[in-house]
């Protein structure tokens, strides 16, 4: 009997014990259930929240989405981005699963904000451009150099430690490295593997986009994609509003593009993740000034005294002072104590190239103002401080387009050195035309330029009486241009 008690009080032991068991697996399934719902729902708000970040250009600080405005019921989410500070913003996405289960993630992603400087950039031009590795360019700060093509396409063959921004088509065709990013209102064609834009790259023609080197940012394109890269990548994310080829491609961020276009993954990898929406709203095209006409006025010289030349004889005051042997006219600039403008419109055009070669240094700022230039040899140094000079073809045809007629011509750059104590600046609605080394500070702005030998460019502020010089960001030179653009992921973690 004591036996039958003492077997009957171990088996009641066992069944209490096996039904706590159960009852706390259970609940730890249950637990563990809601948890996932809550992670889940963080993830999702966090890839929702980028999502429209990207699509956000300079709206992406302070931003907020919830899934409660669709659904209260769990799971759901609330996410939100911090202010922009130190190129840096951080997201985060807070997701609540069943019976209060709550998950919170947090990223952190770089951006850019890309400058305009005076002129709207420190090269413009209105046709298409290329730069091979003779166009050496370099910024005298930390800002990046502005390269802006309102009209044309561009194609880079060198290394540009700057933006470029367009209204055309985007070509790299070897040894082409952009220290900033690209955003360019047709399509990309990167045709070799080692070239690489640093920054992000935006384009936003719906025509066939070929990326076959690196991005070290983000890619958004508004139409197909197909990387032919061998073990290239994109740094950050990709968009794209049509179909995507990966090939041999790595995409360290997510990559996104419409559920009714076709994504063929052949060896790529996407870390990040893919994303299938029902639409993918395509980039916005940038938008640029117009043609800035200038037609020389005195009055927009205050304090310059005016110099005007005749075309006749050969002392000074005349064309040949500057453009026959021995071009005293160039030399005599040393002499100039007070700000002046030379008025050289009734030459056939103003030369240094008599052979004669002029080294002058000048001690106060200066215009020239002419039908064309040839400054072929021409060197100008500073005798004292940092000064300015202006070199002028005007556009008196008044239609926001560059006017290359009725006596206007080119600017002709051919083994010119202007110092980097002076910012110069080259207008003409015709050609800034380089053809041999030369050296110059400043800007251009131009109906087209023409490389024909080595250059050595340093970008530095300078416009025009009355041009807008595009500092500030779309009001200025090129609207979308100076707007905030999201970058890679720089960090993330779970906060709980």
């Amino acid at each position: 009997m004591i036996t039958v008690l003492v077997t009957m009080l171990v088996l009641s032991l066992l069944a209490l014990t096996m039904a706590s068991l159960v009852t706390s697996t259970a609940g730890s399934l249950l637990g563990t259930r809601n948890n996932a719902e809550a992670r889940a729902a963080a993830d999702a708000g966090m890839a929702a929240l980028v999502a429209k970040a990207r699509q956000t250009p300079d709206g992406f600080c302070n931003l907020s989405i919830a899934s409660a405005d669709e659904s209260p019921d769990p799971p759901v989410y609330q996410a939100e981005s911090g202010d922009c500070a130190s190129e840096q913003v951080t997201f985060t996405s807070t997701g609540h699963g069943s019976d209060g289960a709550q998950t919170t993630i947090e990223a952190v992603y770089g951006y850019t904000e890309p400058s305009l400087p005076g002129g709207a950039g420190d090269m413009v031009f209105f046709g298409n451009t290329t730069f091979t590795q003779e166009v050496k360019t370099y910024s005298l700060d930390d800002d990046l150099l502005s390269i802006v093509i309102p009209t044309g396409d561009f194609t880079c063959m060198a290394t540009i430690p700057g933006n470029i921004l367009l209204g055309g088509d985007f070509y790299t065709k070897g040894n082409c490295k952009i220290a900033g990013g690209v955003a360019a209102g047709g399509r990309m064609d990167m045709s070799n593997a080692p070239d690489r834009v640093e920054g992000s790259v935006t384009m936003a023609g719906t025509g066939s986009n070929t990326v076959q080197g690196s991005i070290g940012g983000s890619l958004r394109t508004g139409g197909t994609i197909n990387f032919t890269g061998g073990g290239q990548r994109v740094y950050g994310n990709v968009e794209s509003a049509g179909d995507v080829k990966l090939g041999n491609y790595r995409i360290d961020g997510t990559l996104t593009l419409p559920a009714s276009k076709t994504l063929t993954m052949n060896t790529g990898i996407v870390a990040g993740g893919i994303s299938r929406p029902s639409s993918v709203t395509a980039p916005t095209a940038p938008t640029f000034d117009s043609w800035f006409d200038y037609s020389y006025k005195a009055s927009d010289w205050p304090g310059f005294t005016v110099k005007t030349l005749v075309n006749s004889g050969s002392g000074p005051g005349t064309c040949g002072y500057y453009n026959n042997w021995p071009a005293e006219g160039w030399f005599d600039l040393a002499s100039l104590s007070s700000p002046t403008v030379i008025d050289a419109r009734n030459c056939s055009n103003l030369s240094a190239n008599s052979g004669k070669n002029p080294v002058v240094a000048v001690k106060t700022d200066l215009v020239f103002v002419a039908k064309s230039f040839d400054l072929t040899y021409l060197t100008i140094n500073s005798a004292s401080g940092n000064h300015k000079l202006w070199w002028i073809v005007e556009d008196k045809t008044e239609n926001s387009q560059p006017t290359c007629s009725g006596g206007a011509g080119n600017i002709m750059i051919n083994h010119t050195v202007m110092a980097k104590e002076l910012t110069t600046m080259a207008y003409t609605p015709c050609v800034v035309s380089v053809h041999g080394t030369s050296k110059w500070t400043g800007a251009f702005y131009g109906g087209s330029f023409n490389y024909g030998g080595g250059m050595t460019f340093h970008g530095d502020p300078i416009a025009l009486p009355g041009q807008p010089t595009g500092e500030g960001g779309p009001a200025g030179g090129a609207g979308g241009a100076g707007a905030k653009v999201l970058t890679a992921v720089i960090s993330q973690r779970d906060k709980g």
